[in-house]
């Protein structure tokens, strides 16, 4: 009759129950549930997905031997459900279950327990043949490598729901026990007999006595705990994997049940068919325009030559050289080589995430056949607001649809499986978001395996890695490293990184690689750097003369000359930027500058203390007054008062630029939004930096007596003054000629030369920096140790870490109004993501500023908070009880304290 028919036990366990729904059986029977992961786990196996042999290469097995082996293992994901403990909790009508144990109790999860089982067990069911292996080929000197082998290959099943687990330290028989009925231990022991038949496991007892195989197997063994998250998340989806309660032999449920239904729910997921990359065929088959021709820096990326194996491309040139082509061009020449399946841009904020998603929308198709309809998702915190995106979202069915047997709508680009949580998004075949969601693979959070998952086999391109501090750049050095030992590639765009920190991403990369450190020689710019097995090269590339530009540098020494010189530009019917370095300060600025102009109404104020509501129009608005389409009559006479987001994130332009002094690198990418587009004669170029009047010698309060709030963001004022030190010296910022001078006379060794009132703060200054960077390392996870349980780390969602590191925590403050009837609303105007769109962040010190919460709104907080959970994790506030803060259209945030013409709202 088949594995298992003659044997009832094991068909008398449950693993999922129906709870206030009547239809069909009352609960699934674990062995099939079982399967049913078992079967998902088996199609993302399959060999026409490249990942499955590319572990088989590196595993040295043959891939249908890997496949079963892994998929066996899966198999037993929840035989901790095998325990009496858990069959306790809920007692199902239908069927001849086991009746609960009273001394069992459910006090450890079921994934724990199934560690605890398999510690228990698996070298008796060696023994007598129930893993369907009698250990022929082990002796007695190799059962301790044959442990850690073996522990190395569950470990990531039995982390299935996002942790690692352990069995140790809890006793089986308080959990596991027998009756008249059934053995829970003979019962699990029975499943895998008949599951191990059924599987046809064939166990590579040469390499599971290997030490280097198994080394080989840590390495990789992230990367399957990634699949078996994904895979019981898939297997476990009710809508395709009904439930059955009466027993039916495994290999026939197997065949005609799981695997059908797991081919079912992959096309729903959006793991439809891989799609088929096609070979690089020039930028005019991307833009359908034979006129197109590559810059420099993409003809470079088009004739540069690709190994075997995981590859390093570090493109170092200016704004507008066309790096984020040449990103591309290289990404889909590895694709179409078979070195990977997808890609994976990872951008510095959300704001430069959605622009790259835009510039994206129609290019990553040209990478795969035309018929192939790749996914592609937007991954960050507040996707959810970018209608591009939520347009793309749709569920891809099982049933005809009118394109085909089976097949997908076209124009269903993200499935509803893949866009529902940021944790899946990294496993479309092409995705761009925040670097965030890629580092969060590195740190213990639950399911960060499934990230690391995704981007296994991808092509990860990490533009504007000159913006991160060193604790981001920790993290991003130690994925590198794994990304290279999982043997994908990588792709880094900078336009002002120092050399020393190119020299630790490229160090980095050879770590995991095995390779040891090495120095780098080239100081041209722009430059290409590849690392490859066993090279490392470092090409100079000729500069993009249309882009290459000098921008005169000169001095405001006071607020009233940089105001001065807004005025004479709007005289002349300009259009004016001012870059601030603070909020208070931009605030101040605005406020003086608008209540001096002509037409208030062509000011504005761009900061991060707007509601996300007034902060996306205010953001519209930069677009179409300074934007690249933006006319004359749209530019004359406005102003834009701004902090760092606008360098950060908008491509406008400005006729004349203001800038607080700030260190060379943003100097530089504000620099780059002057005059940025072509619009006919204007006069040469100039920033105007407001800096203190310049000392050989100064005093500790050098910047701070001008810029207060200036010293507080750059802590180490040395930066600044050996900014203005060169820009004094050269007069002028000239690209890409000076690009390596500019930064290395701030970065580089000679930056040691600093007046003495700056030595002490910059020390501290350096210590933070040199704390942070082993912040990244202490909060990061030893990768290369493989996925395992480590009693000394916490896991979970509620950790005091991130992918940023702070002086403070910010705290999401959710902006609401009282009715006079005492309800509650949002600030936002009603409709989708109202909630979102009414918040904002700040520092966790400034949001204890704000007016204290009325304990008689607690009940309508909570009624509302059952519509809007995100309320449960914001800190609320209503502005209009605030008798010291308020909240402004045009001001955004407004502490205590800061003085403006802005009516109270």
């Amino acid at each position: 009759m088949g594995p298992g028919v003659g044997i009832a036990s094991y068909y008398r366990y449950w693993a999922k129950t129906r709870r206030g729904d009547a239809r069909g059986a009352a609960c699934h029977l674990l062995p099939f549930h079982n399967l049913d992961v078992a079967a998902v786990g088996w199609k993302l196996l399959a060999p026409e997905r490249p990942l499955a042999p590319e572990m088989a290469r590196r595993l040295d097995l043959p891939l249908d031997c890997l496949r079963r082996l892994l998929v066996f293992a899966l198999g037993l994901h929840d035989i901790g459900k095998f325990a009496r403990a858990f069959q306790g909790l809920a007692r199902p009508d239908g069927g001849a279950l086991v009746p609960p144990l009273p001394r069992a109790t459910y006090g450890q999860r079921h994934d724990r327990l199934g560690a605890l089982l398999w510690a228990n067990g698996w070298i008796d069911w060696v023994r007598d043949g129930s893993l369907g292996w009698g250990g022929a080929g082990i002796e007695p000197r190799q059962r301790g490598q044959l442990k850690q082998s073996l522990d190395t290959l569950m470990a990531p099943i039995f982390g299935h729901h996002g942790i690692p687990v352990s069995g140790e330290g809890i006793p089986l028989e308080s959990f596991f026990g027998s009756d008249d009925s059934a053995d829970d231990c003979e019962s699990a022991r029975l499943f895998i007999t008949d599951w191990a038949q059924v599987i046809g496991v064939d166990w590579p007892a040469e390499h599971l006595v290997d030490p280097e195989w198994q080394r080989c197997l840590q390495r990789l063994s992230w990367t399957i705990a990634g699949w078996a998250v994904a895979s019981d998340w898939l297997g476990s989806d009710r809508e395709v994997f009904e439930f059955h309660a009466a027993a039916m032999p495994l290999d026939r449920y197997w065949a005609d049940v799981a695997l059908p239904a797991a081919e079912c729910v992959l096309q729903r997921a959006g793991f439809r068919q891989p799609v088929r990359p096609v070979a690089y065929a020039g930028l005019s088959a991307w833009f359908d325009d034979p006129a197109v021709e590559p810059t420099p820096l993409q003809r470079r990326a088009e004739t540069q030559e690709l190994v075997a194996g995981p590859q390093l491309f570090i493109l170092e040139d200016v704004t507008g050289a066309g790096k984020t082509e040449a990103a591309l061009i290289l990404a889909q020449r590895l694709l179409a080589a078979g070195q990977a399946e997808g890609l994976y841009f990872a951008l510095p904020t959300m704001a430069t995430s959605n622009a790259m998603y835009a510039r994206l929308g129609d290019i990553h198709r040209r990478f795969y056949a035309a018929e192939d309809n790749p996914s592609f998702v937007l991954a960050h915190g507040a996707r959810d607001l970018n209608p591009a995106y939520a347009g793309t979202i749709g569920e891809s069915a099982c049933e005809p649809n009118g394109h085909g047997q089976n097949e997908p709508s076209a124009a269903a680009h993200c499935s509803q499986w893949l866009a529902d949580s940021r944790k899946k998004a990294l496993l479309a075949d092409v995705g761009v978001g925040t670097i965030d969601q890629a580092l969060m693979g590195l740190l213990p959070f639950r399911h960060q395996s499934l990230r690391l998952y995704g981007l296994a086999r991808k092509v990860l391109i990490v533009d504007e890695v000159h913006a991160y501090d060193l604790y981001m750049q920790g993290l991003l050095a130690q994925l590198l490293a794994h990304h290279a030992r999982q043997g994908g590639s990588a792709i880094v765009l900078t336009a002002t990184l120092p050399q020393s920190k190119r020299r630790v991403l490229v160090n980095a990369w050879r770590e995991g690689l095995s390779a040891l450190p090495t120095e780098l020689h080239e100081e041209a710019f722009p430059l290409l750097t590849h690392v490859s097995v066993g090279t490392c090269s470092e090409t100079p590339v000729a500069p993009r003369r249309s882009v290459a530009r000098s921008v005169a540098v000169e001095w405001c020494h006071a607020e009233s000359q940089a105001l001065a010189r807004v005025k004479t530009a709007l005289v002349a019917g300009q259009c004016v930027v001012w870059v601030r370095n603070t909020v208070d300060d931009a605030i101040r600025a605005f406020d003086q500058v608008r209540s001096e102009h002509d037409d208030p109404e062509r000011c504005l104020l761009f900061h991060s203390r707007f509601v996300m509501q007034d902060r996306q129009l205010i953001e519209s608005e930069v677009i179409a007054r300074f934007g690249k389409h933006s006319t004359a009559a749209d530019r004359r006479g406005q102003v834009l008062i701004a902090t760092q987001v606008f360098q950060e994130s908008l491509d406008c332009d400005a006729d004349v630029m203001i800038s607080d002094i700030a260190p060379i690198d943003l100097l530089i990418q504000r620099a780059g939004r002057l005059q940025r587009h072509q619009r006919g004669e204007r006069s040469e170029p100039t920033l105007h930096v407001l800096a203190p009047i310049w000392q050989d010698d100064p005093d500790i309060d050098w910047l701070a007596r001008l810029l207060p709030g200036t010293q507080a963001v750059y802590e180490d004022a040395a930066l600044c003054w050996l900014t203005q030190k060169v820009l004094r010296e050269q007069g002028v910022i000239r690209m890409p000629e000076d690009a390596r001078l500019l930064i290395e006379s701030v970065y580089g060794q000679v930056s040691d030369d600093v007046p003495d009132a700056f030595i002490e703060r910059r020390y501290a200054h350096l210590g933070k920096q040199k704390r942070g960077a082993a912040q990244a390392v202490f909060n990061g996870l030893e990768l290369a140790d493989g996925y395992c349980h480590d009693a000394n780390r916490p896991w979970g969602e509620d950790q005091e870490i991130g992918t940023r590191l702070s002086d403070e925590p910010s705290v999401n403050v959710v902006l609401l109004r009282e009715g006079d009837d005492g309800a509650l609303a949002l600030w936002a105007d009603e409709g989708a993501h109202a909630a979102m769109l009414s918040q904002l962040k700040v520092r966790e010190s400034q949001a204890r500023k704000l007016g204290d919460w009325p304990p008689r709104l607690d009940t309508a907080l909570e009624q509302l908070g059952q519509s809007e959970k995100s309320l449960a994790y914001c800190r609320p506030w209503l502005p209009q009880r605030d008798t010291d803060n308020r909240y402004d259209e045009a001001y955004g945030l407004l502490f205590k304290g800061v003085e403006t013409t802005a009516s109270s709202t």
